[in-house]
């Protein structure tokens, strides 16, 4: 499991540093959210421990960025002990807060039933038509013949809920409330993401294709699963 910090006082930084990754985890510090925000670009962080009050970019405002383009798991380490501070941050999207100071061993502790509930929740590979298809959830990677294809956010969002229920055929309503906020989608804008699934996944020659079209209803995955 890969964890960020996003601290900028250097004692509790190095704190949490030592602790995570002697725990095993692979763990990136940083002392600013911009500097995280270039992190969370190369690698594929799980959990980030942050802290509100930041130079330049507060943590409030680091949430609602990162929670546009990303549902990795946010902890929150502040000083501001009110409740509504609380309601605000987890409002706006952050998963868990603690309150300075804080046990180590508390923090370490949740480390851990994320880290169980990523693995319970997520399975390392699915694979489909004698691993012609492959998904690894983990890392959010799609191959098409043990080659590496591009899918958008959105794109992999729709083909992994559909692949992770192949017996439920989803409306475009469906979809679009798995997988987008309320804002960002209306049903026919999910046509041109089967559409773009389709192109990419799909094997013209034989015929195979990986999402069923049910006219009036919606889209079911027609992928076959591997033993």
């Amino acid at each position: 499991m890969n964890v960020l910090i996003v601290e900028d006082y250097k004692k509790i930084n190095d704190l949490l540093y030592t602790f995570a990754s002697r725990d095993g985890y692979t763990t990136f510090q940083t002392y600013d959210a911009e500097t995280a925000i270039e992190v969370l670009g190369k690698e594929k962080i799980d959990v980030i421990l942050l802290d509100l009050m930041l130079p330049n970019m507060q943590g409030e405002a680091f949430i609602s960025q990162i929670r546009s383009f990303s549902d990795v798991y946010i902890i929150v380490l502040s000083a501001k002990i009110d409740v509504e501070n609380r309601v605000d941050v987890i409002s706006i999207g952050a998963d868990d807060y603690m309150t300075k100071p804080f046990s180590i061993d508390e923090v370490v502790a949740k480390l851990k039933n994320i880290q169980k509930r990523l693995v319970v929740n997520q399975p390392t590979r699915l694979s489909f038509n004698h691993a012609h298809l492959t998904l690894l959830p983990i890392s959010r990677e799609v191959y098409i013949d043990h080659q590496l294809i591009t899918l958008t956010k959105h794109e992999y969002e729709i083909l992994l809920l559909l692949a992770k229920h192949p017996n439920i055929v989803y409306t475009r309503d469906m979809i679009i409330e798995e997988c987008f906020d309320d804002s960002e989608a209306y049903d026919r804008v999910i046509d041109v993401f089967i559409k773009n699934i389709r192109k990419k996944l799909d094997n013209k020659e034989s015929g195979l294709s990986y999402i069923k079209t049910h006219y009036g209803i919606g889209y079911q995955f027609g992928g076959i699963k591997d033993e």
